[in-house]
């Protein structure tokens, strides 16, 4: 025990010298220790510029004093917060929410026997919701949001800022911007109030690090307002798609179609997506996208003003690869558009481009498919060139297109009546179609990136039981591609009348082409 008490009171008188001679080297010195901390002196901080009060010790430099942080001096911190919630109210009275309703119809075999032999088919139908974000640009109440949001429903019902609902009608869109716009109804034996809409900014002027704000109604939580930066610019999901603004304010499913707007008030971009790294994952990690304002104002302004929507041509019409084709032309993989028809006089014909080449290369960037290259020539402005790196009979070429304007009636889809829409045609017709799950890809051979639709079933005694069977593969409508159920009801509803249309479908590897007359 003495042992004990003998090496405690060693330890103290160790500690005591120890603290006595921090002490004599740290004399003279303005620091804070564990002594002052034991006193319960409060905290300093030493911000990096002289300040006012200095010791005059005749050193060479003066010495900086911590000064104690003022935390009853907000002013400017107040200013912002008074800034921003002031912007929130100007901004939050023309966005709305967007309802839509789909009539969906299903098929399913009712069994007569107890053990499923036998049986009969009996339709079904539900109406599915959908649901997404939108910005009143005019005082008479046109609307802005995705084509995403709105293609191939069968109504549209619009909840304003002050809980007020319109029905809304489809006016037009363009699905390779993926914008959209809609028109407020009045209700019946009654007229619409002025709404106070938004103006677009200049998009081009935009800057990385500029301070945004994301309005929408994620998950149906009206109003909801996020605040974040430009991240970046002119960022691509893929190499063919659009360019967008990368935001890190957070985006959430039904923020589609809401404003993205600056600190003036004005609408810079319409929130289009998240980036997902983990695809499981449907929420937002950090990676939102917007379209920028100039293009989303180049395509309202073509459907409600009647200004031709301009793109890029060059005179060509392109498919995608198939696996058999690409062991024919030796080629590596299936990825590249066949140059399927070059038209007369054009631009393409000049620079020697020939059926049956293979772009492999727009603009040295690799081509996957015949809608990436469609994309980017449609994205072209006249005058430029595009550098085109193709095989042509195994051998490689690279050659430049120049590009022409030329006004774009194929992408523009411009509708007045949401009720004409491509499920009462594929109804009318007497077809069901679905999209291919992973799983029928793989078992039929084809590619992720392979535009094609399943036709599910074809009703008995229909138009489409003379030319189409359950299993028939759908993948061109005229010369565009059918990359899912959205985009074909889009393009079978938005068809003109009285002319006949090409459909370009397969059945068990053979191509088809078929001919209506909707």
């Amino acid at each position: 025990m003495s042992r004990f008490f003998l090496q405690l009171a060693s330890l103290t008188a160790l500690s005591v010298v120890s603290a006595f001679a921090y002490l004599l080297m740290i004399h003279g010195e303005e620091r804070y220790d564990i002594f002052d901390l034991i006193q319960g002196r409060p905290l300093t901080a030493v911000i990096g510029a002289e300040n006012p009060i200095l010791a005059q010790s005749g050193d060479a430099a003066p010495l900086l004093r911590a000064v104690p942080l003022d935390l009853n001096d907000t002013g400017v911190l107040e200013e912002v917060n008074a800034a921003l919630s002031d912007l929130t109210d100007a901004v939050v009275s023309s966005v709305v929410s967007i309802d839509t309703t789909t009539n969906v119809n299903v098929s399913r075999i009712v069994p007569t026997d107890p053990f499923g032999f036998f049986g009969y088919r009996q339709n079904q139908e539900y109406k599915a919701p959908g649901l997404g974000s939108g910005v009143i640009v005019t005082e008479q109440g046109h609307i802005v949001t995705n084509h995403h949001v709105v293609a191939g429903v069968d109504e549209i019902r619009i909840t304003i800022h002050d809980g007020s609902q319109y029905e809304a009608e489809w006016v037009g869109s363009d699905p390779n911007v993926d914008v959209a716009v809609l028109q407020l109804k009045a209700p019946e034996g009654g007229t619409l109030p002025k709404f106070r809409p938004l103006g677009f900014a200049d998009s081009d002027s935009v800057r990385v690090g500029e301070m945004v704000l994301a309005v929408g109604n994620p998950f149906g939580l009206n109003e909801t307002v996020t605040r974040g930066i430009i991240s970046a610019k002119q960022r691509e999901l893929s190499d063919g798609s659009n360019e967008y603004f990368q935001v890190d304010a957070v985006i959430n499913p039904g923020n589609s179609g809401g404003p993205l707007v600056n600190i003036r008030g004005e609408i810079i971009g319409i929130n289009v997506a998240i980036f997902t790294g983990q695809q499981d994952v449907r929420v937002w990690q950090g990676i939102g996208l917007a379209i920028p304002a100039n293009e989303v104002k180049e395509v309202f302004e073509a459907i409600v003003l009647g200004r031709p929507l301009i793109r890029g041509y060059i005179g060509i019409e392109l498919e995608n690869i198939s696996r058999n084709l690409a062991i024919a032309l030796g080629l590596k993989s299936t990825q590249g558009a066949l140059i399927t028809n070059v038209v007369k006089d054009s631009p393409a014909e000049e620079a020697g481009l020939k059926p049956g080449d293979v772009i492999l290369e727009f603009d040295s960037k690799a081509t996957k498919t015949a809608e990436d290259a469609l994309n980017r020539i449609r994205g072209k402005k006249a005058g430029e060139d595009a550098v085109i790196t193709l095989v042509r009979k195994g051998e490689s070429l690279q050659t430049s297109v120049p590009v022409i304007a030329k006004s774009d009636t194929n992408t523009l889809k411009l509708r007045s009546d949401i009720s004409a829409n491509g499920q009462s045609i594929a109804e009318a017709l007497g077809i069901t179609v679905s999209n291919l799950t992973p799983q029928q890809r793989l078992a039929l051979g084809l590619s992720e990136t392979t535009a094609a639709v399943l036709i599910s079933d074809v009703k008995e005694g229909s138009q489409a039981e003379q030319r189409f069977q359950a299993g028939d593969l759908i993948h061109k409508i005229n010369q565009d591609f059918v990359t899912d159920t959205a985009t074909f009801y889009d393009l079978l509803g938005s068809l003109p009348q009285g002319k006949t249309t090409v459909m370009l479908l397969s059945r068990d590897g053979r191509p088809i082409r078929a001919l209506l007359n909707p």
